[in-house]
């Protein structure tokens, strides 16, 4: 940024200035944006900040250190003004020079505006949105979607060597279930009278599911489901149709007593019944599995690995990764059980691997699994979980710095929830209910644009409210459509700027007079600094609120400075400043996943 040319050659003068005196324990001057612009350009309270130490008015010195700095060829040579305002703040607004090499700067920079000089990444896994293929995407999981592609994005762009990951949660209970809610469905094509389990899957794609299965396989499970409705083992009479959820002791979120599900359902024990019920579920299991890759790849986002949870069982990893915990030390048995000493690490209480009756916890097979994410030789790993895991998330960091030997090898994102408004009124989503809005709803009613950008438009951590009807509205208010359309007005003034005209910023003390030229080459030279600070933070949103700060700054520049009809000079330096803009704001939407049209 060019202000950081300024501001070191600032910090220079005031720290020759601070040795003379003899002040060894100044704190450092830092240059900030006033909130008023009648305080100028850029201000420092630094002598509010020495007097202390200097034992002295803090006026006084701000007197004397803008005297200082005046005289310094480098800084007088960009301020314009430079003022000792209130108890001592030192006040400055740089001068026309100042933005006519900023913006050559920026314009130089072509394609690389915003990288700017960020730290090295380590090697980065990257996990989001990693849901039970039991289920359509809904638009809960479209923001988890958003959020980590466009945090992937802004951290490549940031340097980062980064892979994405999906994580396909296809083993247990859950996906038992899946396979016998469509059994039962492809029962009752057929007229069997074979009931949906107990808290199983109620919504019509598993309907979808059971047609397309029968398809292709015609009447081959019939017999065995007869035979399971026959015996009268479904679903046995008063059992409720959706049990209330309890607590969760390792996820911390909400989960039904397996059992009393008994698996939703009292099933016959017989090899023809369970190859019924293990084929459905493999169908059922890939049928989503493909729906959620193509309606993703619609969406703007691709996965680097897709892995299965089943392989970590059906490989042998979690048996030994068990085993090495032992050899260890770090875990050990105890009541039949085994047990990882997550208390060393920080966690309230140790952790159950292996429960008494010899089945593995999911916090075993989710250490088995971070467990491969280290050996395939990534150095930081970063998971986007929903918020009904914040208490599984101690221990699972526990566990990550016992596999690696490194605290804060696992950092752990959570995401809140999408409260979906159209009318005025409030859409509730439920997988098992089959109540839902889909990913592929929403994006069918708002478009990719929208649903992207409003969906990243927020902090992760906290809840949004996405409104139908203002991702619809082709107006200003609606701010997806706001920053495309500077994007495109842009685009239209290169269009029509007349044959031979160049962009070009001359040497000229009468460019960028006008302020709000200046506000938006200040806002344009800001980007860099909103890039490293959304990386690190992990923070698009930042991007999408600087996107929308910076095409109403454009908006209100093309308003007051034309383009097209002016002098040589101003026409020059302007489609200067207007390709700049047009770079950053295509920068930013793609960053969001976004498109930027040239045209609206």
């Amino acid at each position: 940024m060019w202000i950081n040319v300024i501001a070191e050659r600032v910090q220079r003068v005031i720290e020759e200035w601070c040795a003379e005196q003899g002040w060894a324990d100044a704190p450092v001057c830092l240059l900030e944006r006033p909130a008023e612009e009648a305080h100028g350009d850029y201000a420092t309270p630094f002598c509010m900040q020495v007097a202390r130490i200097a034992k002295r008015p803090p006026r006084a010195l701000a007197e004397e250190l803008s005297a200082r700095l005046l005289a310094d060829p480098e800084v007088a040579r960009v301020v314009e003004t430079m003022d000792v305002a209130g108890p001592g703040f030192i006040n400055f607004t740089l001068n026309s020079t100042a933005y006519a090499e900023a913006t050559r700067e920026m314009l130089a920079r072509g394609d690389d505006i915003g990288r700017g000089d960020h730290r090295p990444y380590p090697r980065v896994n990257l996990e989001f949105v990693s849901v039970n293929p039991n289920g359509p995407l809904h638009v809960g999981h479209g923001r988890y979607a958003a959020y980590g592609d466009a945090l992937q994005r802004l951290m490549k762009f940031s340097g980062a060597n980064l892979a994405t990951e999906f994580y396909i949660n296809d083993y247990g209970r859950q996906m038992d279930r899946f396979g016998r809610s469509i059994a039962a469905r492809y029962a009752q094509s057929f007229g069997v009278d074979l009931p949906i389990p107990a808290d199983g899957y109620q919504g019509d794609y598993v309907i979808d599911i059971a047609t397309a299965a029968r398809a292709e396989v015609g009447d081959r499970y019939l017999k065995a489901l007869r035979l399971a409705a026959a015996e009268g083992r479904v679903a046995a009479a008063g059992r409720p149709s959706a049990p209330v959820p309890a607590p969760d002791a390792e996820t911390g979120g909400e989960v039904y007593d397996e059992e009393a599900l008994d698996d939703g359902a009292e099933w016959p024990d017989d090899p023809a019944v369970k190859e019924a019920v293990a084929f459905f579920r493999a169908w059922g299991c890939r049928s989503m599995l493909e729906q959620m890759r193509a309606e993703l790849a619609a969406y703007g986002v691709e996965f680097d690995v897709w892995f299965s949870e089943t392989t970590l069982h059906e490989g042998g990893r979690l048996e030994r990764v068990i085993e090495r915990l032992l050899k260890s030390g770090e875990a050990y048995r105890q009541d039949g059980a085994v047990w990882l000493r997550t208390t060393s690490r920080g966690d309230d209480k140790d952790r159950v691997l292996i429960r008494a009756n010899g089945h593995p916890t999911y916090f075993a097979a989710d250490i088995a699994y971070h467990e491969d994410k280290l050996e395939r030789g990534f150095d930081h790993l970063i998971n986007i979980w929903g918020a009904d895991h914040h208490g599984y998330v101690p221990r699972m960091k526990a566990a990550v710095e016992i596999l690696s030997g490194r605290p804060g090898t696992l950092e752990v994102i959570i995401g809140q929830l999408v409260n979906l408004l159209e009318q005025g009124e409030l859409r509730q989503m439920s997988t098992r209910r089959g109540e839902m809005v889909t990913l592929g709803d929403l994006v069918e009613a708002i478009g990719v644009d929208a649903a992207r950008f409003f969906l990243v438009s927020r902090s992760q951590d906290q809840t949004l409210d996405l409104d139908i009807d203002l991702a619809r509205r082709q107006s200003q208010e609606n701010p997806v459509y706001y920053v495309q359309y500077a994007h495109a007005r842009i685009a239209s003034i290169v269009r029509n700027v007349p044959e031979g005209s160049r962009a070009d910023v001359p040497d000229d003390s009468a460019v960028f007079a006008s302020p709000y030229e200046r506000a938006l080459i200040k806002r344009l030279d800001g980007f860099a600094g909103v890039v490293k600070d959304a990386a690190e933070r992990r923070a698009p949103h930042r991007i999408a609120g600087y996107a929308q700060e910076l095409a109403a700054d454009f908006h209100v520049f093309y308003k007051h400075c034309r383009v097209i009809g002016v002098s040589r000079v101003e026409a020059s330096s302007r489609l200067a400043l207007c390709l700049v803009a047009r770079r950053v704001i295509a920068r930013c939407l793609e960053l969001l996943g976004v498109s930027a049209p040239e045209s609206m």
